[in-house]
């Protein structure tokens, strides 16, 4: 016959003689267990409730550049998506790394998200001394929301119509010429250096806190040239107020005919551009694809695609895992691309 191995106890109908309540160590075992399983039931709801407020999108320019127009499209389809509210804050300086700065150090929650172009997770390392985030391990990934080609134009002023002859004034004027840019590090920035520096041209840079604040200045001809994204400069290009000499991308750009890519002058020169949602590091999985879930499905709208593509946009859209292996891939090229301008 099988006996219990422990200290034997007499069971019978009646028990009221024998004392079953737990112990003092028996008690708190239970206690920390029960707190425990309370703490995990109240995370999974938590999440599963998600979003419970309003969430913010932290832009790290100002207003009127293809980061906010693109965010504004988006910000509009996926507050129904979500069912909250999604407000959109301005935080720009520094090569966007202010507004990454603030949403590094936010909560964890999902209900403050960064929309980042290259600079803060992939440019601005090899470029600062020093960050108030790490690029890697302060983010966390959700989805690349579109890519886009940069565009080098000039005033009707300047009086160039060609990316050789800017090369010839450039030259014929070292340091006499300025270039802006919507802030150090911007892709904006970067794909100028690197232009100038594959050209052997000695031009000053004029950093503003966005492209919107940029173009005022060129438009207006007291800067000679900027490269920035193609979305907010194509109304001017259109209106005759800024000339576009050529693309940033490898290929031609549909949205402007006849416009050669830069390369085909200055040979081996790409420098293309994006803008990805990322979140704080630690936000937990189920919110990060939560938002991926429904910012793909935004992205995928015929309506939403025609809107980015207006704006000289290509909608992207993939997961939070393909992104971070983006992500990586573009820290490699955008170092070797400042490496590339500092030896010039």
């Amino acid at each position: 016959m099988f006996r219990h191995p422990g200290p034997a106890v007499a069971w019978s109908a009646d028990t009221r003689d024998v004392d079953e309540r737990p112990g003092p160590i028996m008690r708190l075992t239970i206690f920390v267990a029960l707190a425990a399983l309370l703490g995990l039931a109240g995370a999974a709801a938590a999440e599963s409730n998600y979003p419970a407020k309003p969430v913010q999108i932290v832009v790290p320019f100002v207003a009127g550049g293809n980061t906010d127009l693109i965010t504004r499209v988006l910000a509009d389809r996926l507050a129904p998506a979500l069912g909250q509210a999604v407000t959109i804050v301005t935080k720009p300086g520094a090569g966007a790394n202010i507004g990454a700065a603030f949403v590094a150090a936010s909560d964890p929650d999902g209900y403050t998200l960064l929309i980042t172009p290259p600079g803060p997770l992939a440019i601005n390392e090899y470029l600062y001394p020093s960050l108030a985030f790490d690029p890697v391990k302060s983010f966390a990934p959700v989805v690349l929301v579109a890519s886009f080609p940069n565009v080098l134009v000039v005033p009707p002023s300047l009086g160039v119509t060609s990316i050789r002859g800017l090369i010839e004034k450039a030259r014929a004027n070292p340091g006499g010429l300025d270039y802006a840019s919507g802030g150090v590090g911007s892709s904006g920035q970067l794909s100028s250096v690197l232009f100038l520096a594959m050209a052997k041209l000695d031009v000053n840079h004029v950093p503003y806190k966005g492209t919107g604040q940029s173009l005022q200045d060129v438009i207006a001809g007291r800067i000679a040239m900027t490269i920035d994204n193609l979305g907010p400069i194509l109304p001017f290009i259109q209106s005759g107020q800024l000339i576009a000499l050529g693309v940033t991308t490898r290929k031609p750009v549909s949205l402007l005919p006849g416009i050669p890519p830069i390369g085909e002058v200055v040979p081996g020169y790409e420098a293309s551009s994006w803008n990805a949602i990322m979140a704080p590091a630690g936000t937990p999985p189920d919110v990060i694809e939560k938002l991926n879930t429904e910012i793909n499905r935004v992205l995928e709208n015929p309506d939403v695609r025609e809107k980015l593509r207006s704006f000289g946009s290509e909608p992207a859209g993939d997961s939070a895992q393909e992104l971070a292996a983006f992500i990586a891939e573009e820290r490699v090229r955008w170092k070797r691309a400042v490496e590339f301008s500092r030896s010039k």
